[in-house]
């Protein structure tokens, strides 16, 4: 278990700081691409929220009882991470603009929530331009291969997220078997789940 966050008691209250372990920046990866309307959470494929609770679990951030499920959503509340989180997404550029595990495991993190695994082939599915960027920032570029989009050097990408990337160390990952999930986005008249 990984100790990422720290409790002070000054005499005007409990305040609590966060360090930015690879673990986290994972997180925050999968959080900035598939974020939850609700809580500290993702939506998306069953499997992108399994391995979003793993690694909340892994990181000790929350405990398994307090990690809710909601149709689509895999989430938890604490407002110390929901402001940690926010405040991360406003310097992503600058926190993660050279290679080094922060930047592999946050990449990782966004792979494994918006991307797959096609044979030895590393896609990813539409994100937002701003996080493309920030993959190109790190020296690749994008090729498009139908709708998906390849970063090229491909071996280079794959020794930056190998690391961190659950879907590359899954052995039972089976693309084929996801392909009739229908991974969408919320509509804006749909209502969170409590």
């Amino acid at each position: 278990m990984y100790l990422s966050l720290i409790t002070t008691n000054s005499g005007d209250g409990i305040k609590m700081k966060i360090n930015l372990t690879p673990e986290i920046a994972y997180l925050i990866g999968m959080w900035c691409v598939k974020k939850s309307k609700v809580g500290v959470g993702i939506y998306g494929r069953p499997h992108v929220r399994e391995y979003f609770i793993k690694r909340v679990l892994d990181a000790g951030l929350m405990p398994s009882h307090k990690i809710l499920t909601s149709g689509k959503r895999t989430y938890f509340y604490h407002n110390g991470y929901s402001k940690y989180f926010n405040d991360i997404e406003k310097e992503l550029d600058k926190r993660f603009r050279s290679v080094n595990t922060l930047s592999s495991a946050f990449v990782a993190g966004m792979f494994d929530a918006s991307g797959k695994k096609e044979g030895e082939i590393l896609k990813f599915y539409n994100m937002r331009q701003d996080k493309f960027l920030l993959i190109e920032r790190l020296g690749f570029r994008f090729e498009k291969a139908g709708k998906f989009l390849v970063p090229v050097p491909q071996e280079k990408f794959k020794k930056l997220v190998e690391p961190y990337s659950q879907v590359l160390q899954d052995p039972y990952f089976n693309e084929e078997a996801m392909e009739d999930w229908v991974d969408e986005k919320y509509g804006d008249d749909e209502d969170d789940e409590i």
